[in-house]
């Protein structure tokens, strides 16, 4: 019974504390990294789209 009550207590301090535990260099890495492909994609549409709208300028100039 002793053994299963302070299992139940450490398991709880445990849990309690679980979410003060920084986080390694790594892991934040690895959790920015579909927020970065996110942005990246983003970026290269805007960049695509620009292009598109100048092509089209510069065809509609030269007519």
């Amino acid at each position: 019974m002793r053994v299963a009550l302070m299992l139940y207590f450490v398991s709880a301090l445990l849990a309690a504390c679980g979410d003060k535990v920084p986080e390694s260099q790594a892991a934040k890495q690895i959790g920015s990294a579909p927020k970065q492909i996110i942005e990246q994609a983003t970026s290269d549409v805007g960049k695509s789209l620009d292009q598109g709208s100048d092509r089209s300028r510069q065809s509609e100039e030269g007519k």
